[in-house]
């Protein structure tokens, strides 16, 4: 097959980002002729695909509005130049035959977030240039009869794709982010003493570990407080990712915490954290399926979530974790924290984070998409037939 791979940023540090490489690079060595369309400087975007793949700069204008829709336009145009690729957007654009919504249902992430806002960015987002724009978007794309075929990361994500816009579930695949066994494994118990040793924690000290970008939306706000009103004063909060510092770190001082949280900053790698971190908190507001959750047990680290995390399909509350009814709810994400703070290093704790992940990999995840690829360009032949006769 020919197939043209649709995402905007290919050399950001996101998990999106690292999807689509995996994919690329899985779908060119199965023997397919892959091309991604992206808007990265040519050298940066094909340096990371490597060798193997196509690369083709789309021109992009304005702010984060004007990018996203000249990218849309543009990819569609340079698409008509070079007919007869099957086309696969990680992005929403204008009529892809598959879409992998690895984003989620930007729908659903506005319903989620209104809560939280005041009543002055809440008519900001109803009137925003971007949220319309995006919904839009979005509407167009679940109900362009041309869409063959939908990749949810998660069963949230299903339910969320067909509540909104009442697409026919019988198009819709689930299909798991992969996982690096290799990279994100737990370590015995001296090789943890070592590596804590090296990032500055004592033997016995106890660690809890939020990673990712977007603060607000993770929720770090609510683990803040919660972190505050631990039973055991002597723990640590490591905060890793990219967010606006200042506020996160006066809240921490305000709330007598400040010596005991430590902001890392974005880390090129992430798995040291994980395997000397106690327990992986990430109270969400909105993920489709967090990565951080996935890495974190397959480090055999036990995660706090929420509800609106697809990846909390993965965790057993008792056995690996705790999933969260609410995000803001500090008292019940305290009393999970304090749990598996005590319970986080139990064999038989770290052992079901471990198992909870242990059949996920990029192989599978890639040998998967390949066979709704598959679906989708019989399904599209098939269209052509059809037409062909009827003309």
């Amino acid at each position: 097959m020919k197939i043209a791979l649709l995402r905007q940023k290919v050399a950001a540090p996101g998990g999106a980002e690292a999807t689509l490489i995996h994919l690329a690079r899985g779908l060119a060595a199965a023997g397919h002729e892959v091309a991604v369309y992206g808007t990265d400087p040519p050298t940066a975007a094909q340096d990371l695909l490597g060798p193997g793949i196509n690369y083709v700069p789309v021109p992009v204008l304005g702010g984060k509005t004007g990018r996203v829709l000249t990218y849309a336009l543009n990819v569609r145009k340079l698409l008509r130049q070079t007919p007869g690729r099957l086309v696969f957007s990680l992005e929403r654009t204008l009529s892809p035959q598959v879409y992998r919504a690895g984003d989620g249902c930007h729908r659903e992430w506005l319903q989620r977030r209104r809560p939280y806002l005041t009543p002055g960015a809440r008519l900001a987002q109803d009137f925003s240039p971007f949220h319309r724009m995006m919904l839009g978007l979005e509407k167009r794309l679940f109900t362009d009869p041309r869409l063959l075929r939908v990749i949810a990361n998660s069963r949230q994500v299903q339910r969320e794709i067909e509540a909104h816009y009442g697409l026919d579930p019988a198009k819709i695949r689930v299909i798991y982010n992969g996982l690096n066994h290799n990279k994100f494994r737990p370590l015995d118990e001296p090789e943890i003493t070592a590596l804590k040793t090296k990032l500055g924690l004592g033997e016995n000290s106890r660690v809890v570990l939020f990673v990712g970008s977007g603060f607000a939306r993770k929720g770090l706000h609510f683990l803040l407080e919660a972190f505050a009103g631990l039973k055991n004063q002597k723990n640590f909060l490591w905060v890793v990712g990219k967010g606006p510092l200042k506020p996160y770190q006066q809240l921490a001082r305000r709330l007598g915490v400040a010596a005991r949280v430590r902001f890392w900053g974005p880390q090129p790698d992430t798995a040291a954290f994980y395997q000397a971190a106690t327990v992986v908190a990430l109270p969400t507001i909105y993920d489709p399926c967090s990565n951080v959750v996935l890495e974190g047990l397959s480090c055999g680290c036990p995660v706090v979530t929420t509800a609106a995390n697809g990846a909390g399909e993965f965790i057993t509350p008792g056995a690996n974790g705790a999933v969260l009814a609410r995000p803001h709810d500090v008292p019940a994400l305290a009393q999970a924290l304090d749990e598996y703070l005590d319970r986080g290093r139990e064999g038989k704790v770290r052992e079901a984070a471990q198992e909870a992940v242990a059949h996920l990999s990029w192989e599978t995840t890639v040998a998967r998409t390949l066979e709704v690829l598959k679906e989708a360009a019989a399904a599209s032949a098939k269209g052509w037939q059809k037409r062909l006769l009827t003309n």
